[in-house]
């Protein structure tokens, strides 16, 4: 199974929750005596606990539909893959696609968890917009407000919007058809929350570090005379550069090529933060001589030469690698 939306809660009373947010699981959660059928194959023993825990005058019929129902949702959460899932926690929207490791299968309490390994619970769209609550179109909301444990998206004109929702691509589709207006309530006021793509956050602080930089150093006599360094572009120019080298680099520093930090990201690391470096110390911020790196290694470089803070790197690198040091300092053991 793949290519499907599917919208979960985790476990009766959402319990399960935090344990799939840290270990990347999406789950439910089975009584032990219906995991033990399910997990055996046993759809008439399950069927069998349905009937014997159904309240008087239960219709058959609705009987084995709730078996069937349960039955197959642990089938269909435990063989996904590649799927999305979405789960609304507070103000945000996380969403996670199946991976093909195999499933998970835990006690709790006097239950058991039925996971799946997803590739991480993520709170931005793919292009780091945050996904909160308010900024989510009533017509998608109706769809992701469920009491179901899993419930899939059938309709296939919600499954793309959906899916344009998560890659972050235009959405007035949509949001221009008159029955979506009129359900948000145009026209009355209402309009949708905003916000702001990581990047754009991280290219503003750099903006501002720019200015601050150009505007401290202009030669003067402190203690030492200070490198003058302009700006000679417009900061909507430079701003636009900054974006640019953002998509060229990948979002991997330009020297060491690790992946930078974006404010605001989950578990963002101030070290490794976006920075705005000059190619050639010696040279003014310029379209052609900026590079984004780790804020550390703009640190580190200071005013050396790009090549030769390179080549040191390496040095340093290759002799790590060569006596066995390990990330704490200490040399590996070789037994």
């Amino acid at each position: 199974m793949a290519d499907e939306i599917f919208i979960s809660m985790t476990g009766d009373r959402n319990e399960l929750w935090a344990e799939c947010l840290q270990r990347n699981l999406v789950a439910l959660g089975f009584d032990r005596p219906y995991f033990e059928a399910w997990h055996a194959g046993d759809y008439e023993g399950y069927l069998a606990l349905e009937r014997a825990a159904a309240s008087a005058g239960s219709l058959d019929g609705d009987i084995k539909a709730r078996a069937t129902l349960w039955f197959n949702r642990a089938t269909r959460l435990t063989e996904s893959e590649g799927d999305v899932w979405l789960h609304r926690d507070g103000n945000n929207l996380y969403w996670a696609e199946t991976t093909a490791d195999a499933p998970v299968f835990e006690p709790y309490d006097d239950q058991v968890m039925i996971a799946k390994p997803v590739g991480g619970w993520l709170r931005r769209n793919r292009k780091t917009v945050a996904l909160t609550w308010n900024s989510i179109h009533p017509k998608a909301k109706d769809y992701l407000v469920t009491q179901q444990a899993i419930f899939r998206v059938a309709n296939e004109d919600m499954k793309a919007y959906l899916r344009a929702l998560i890659d972050g691509s235009g959405l007035d589709e949509w949001h221009t058809r008159p029955d979506w207006r009129e359900r948000l309530g145009e026209g009355k006021g209402k309009s949708l929350g905003k916000n702001v793509e990581l990047s754009e956050m991280a290219i503003t602080r750099m903006i501002f570090s720019i200015r601050d930089t150009v505007k401290n150093s202009n030669g003067q006599l402190v203690l030492k005379t200070l490198k003058d360094k302009k700006l000679l572009c417009s900061e909507a120019e430079m701003r636009s550069h900054l974006a640019d080298l953002m998509k060229s680099q990948q979002g991997l520093c330009a020297i060491t090529k690790l992946p930078m930090h974006l404010d605001g990201q989950d578990g963002f690391e101030h070290d490794m933060l976006a920075s705005a470096d000059r190619i050639d110390s010696n040279g003014h911020y310029a379209i052609g001589n900026v590079q984004l790196v780790c804020r550390f290694v703009n640190f580190w470089k200071c005013a050396q030469e790009n090549g030769r803070f390179v080549e040191l790197l390496n040095r340093v690198v290759a002799r790590r690698v060569s006596e066995g040091v390990t990330a704490s300092g200490e040399l590996a053991s070789c037994t």
